[in-house]
């Protein structure tokens, strides 16, 4: 199914049903070649660089994102969508649409996504009146579910090569890989089509303005570059300066639309007036963490006289964006206290026993046969995470209630 090579190594990922295949490349955390670091960005897992023009022009940026520490989001306004003509487009999906979205959508998004601090704009687009319509595909959720945005598309961009995004916040995995309508439809949970830097045609390598994502790092990092002056050449250069290869490269901006920004407090560059229908932020995740008894409320707000809104069972993985006066938020708008969280490590990692005759199991769970016991204060070896229990060795399972 996979070919391997010396230079690569398909890494075959299954998660939830879904097969990701992504590129081995080796992670560059040196500064690109011509290239100042930004440091006030100040987020984990984000390292943004800029070079400024040697004359004349734009600053170009690139941005690198781990997608670990960060969850990557295509957001929209939080408007009802308007559903315009039917779009020449090669998506079967009932959920596929032309959708308009409102022009103000940059100054909503600020308002109501705080935590997302690196901010640019997706898929190419046209401009109409006071809508904006894409003109590439675009998967995504909003305050009305899912959706696949189909755009007005023309014929000509249809007929050239076409590359797509797929990122699995769950995994926290990107892929960039040739455009197929089943892998797009129902890989990951955000998906981007734009096109193959390399099969572009040479009326749009002439045009300037440009967005360019890369995955690298075994698809554990998106690199972004953003420039409003590079020809496709140059903006390819810019992400292989970072160790991201052409074939892992797709083109998602172009012809004078391109945006960069950083959602800072009193910061943010981008150019005055233009409309964007839709962006990508990478909100940073505090910690992962996982619920230690069952049923646990899930509230509006950080206390219990907050509402409770469902429920969630013992063993799950939440991801701690805040934590706040003994309360986690796992969402945008939703609480759980922080008593009954525990925050998960880097496996393998070491940790020690609390209790005296902790019983060690041969599997996650009461009912397996006890094979022998722990002394209070033993440091044991954590080597996975599973429902509440902790392996400590191939064959052996411990309460993780006791061990911290």
């Amino acid at each position: 199914m996979f070919s391997f090579s010396q230079k690569y190594i398909a890494v075959v990922v299954f998660v939830f049903g879904i097969v990701f295949a992504v590129p081995t490349i080796a992670a560059e955390s040196s500064v690109p070649s011509g290239y100042t670091p930004i440091t006030w960005v100040g987020e984990p897992g984000i390292q943004s660089y800029m070079r400024a023009p040697q004359s004349a022009g734009y600053i170009d940026y690139i941005t690198v994102i781990d997608l670990t520490k960060n969850q990557i989001m295509l957001m929209s306004t939080s408007s009802p969508r308007v559903y315009e003509s039917p779009a020449l487009s090669p998506f079967t999906d009932a959920l596929t649409k032309n959708w308009l979205f409102a022009r103000t959508v940059v100054e909503t998004l600020k308002k109501g996504h705080p935590e997302a601090k690196f901010i640019w704009n997706a898929p190419f687009f046209n401009v109409e009146m006071s809508t904006t319509v894409l003109s590439m595909g675009l998967k995504s959720t909003d305050a009305e579910g899912p959706y696949i945005n189909s755009g007005a598309r023309i014929p000509s961009d249809m007929a050239q090569a076409r590359r797509m995004l797929i990122i699995d916040n769950t995994a926290g995995l990107a892929k960039i890989a040739d455009f197929d309508e089943m892998v797009f439809v129902n890989e990951g949970d955000q998906a981007v089509e734009g096109f193959d830097p390399l099969g572009v045609s040479s009326n749009k390598a002439a045009q300037a303005s440009r967005v360019y994502l890369g995955v690298r790092n075994d698809g554990k990092e998106l690199v972004v570059y953003c420039s409003k002056s590079a020809s496709n050449q140059e903006a390819s250069n810019g992400l292989l300066s970072t160790g991201v290869l052409p074939e892992y490269q797709i083109q998602v901006d172009g012809g004078g639309s391109a945006t960069c920004g950083y959602n800072l407090p009193g910061q943010y560059f981008v150019e005055p007036g233009r409309a964007v229908p839709h962006i990508m932020g990478a909100i940073p995740s505090v910690d992962k963490g996982t619920v230690t008894i069952n049923n646990l409320n899930v509230r509006t707000g950080a206390g219990t006289s907050y509402s409770a809104v469902r429920k969630i069972l013992l063993g799950a993985e939440v991801t701690m964006y805040e934590v706040k006066n003994g309360w986690v938020r796992i969402s945008e708008t939703e609480w759980v206290s922080a008593s009954y969280i525990k925050k998960m490590q880097t496996l393998p990692y070491s940790a020690k026993v609390t209790v005296a005759n902790l019983n060690v199991r041969s599997g996650a769970g009461s009912s397996f046969a006890v094979m022998r016991k722990l002394a209070l204060g033993e440091i044991v070896q954590v080597h996975e995470e599973k429902n509440g229990w902790l392996r400590i060795s191939p064959s052996e399972w411990v309460l993780g209630t006791y061990v911290e």
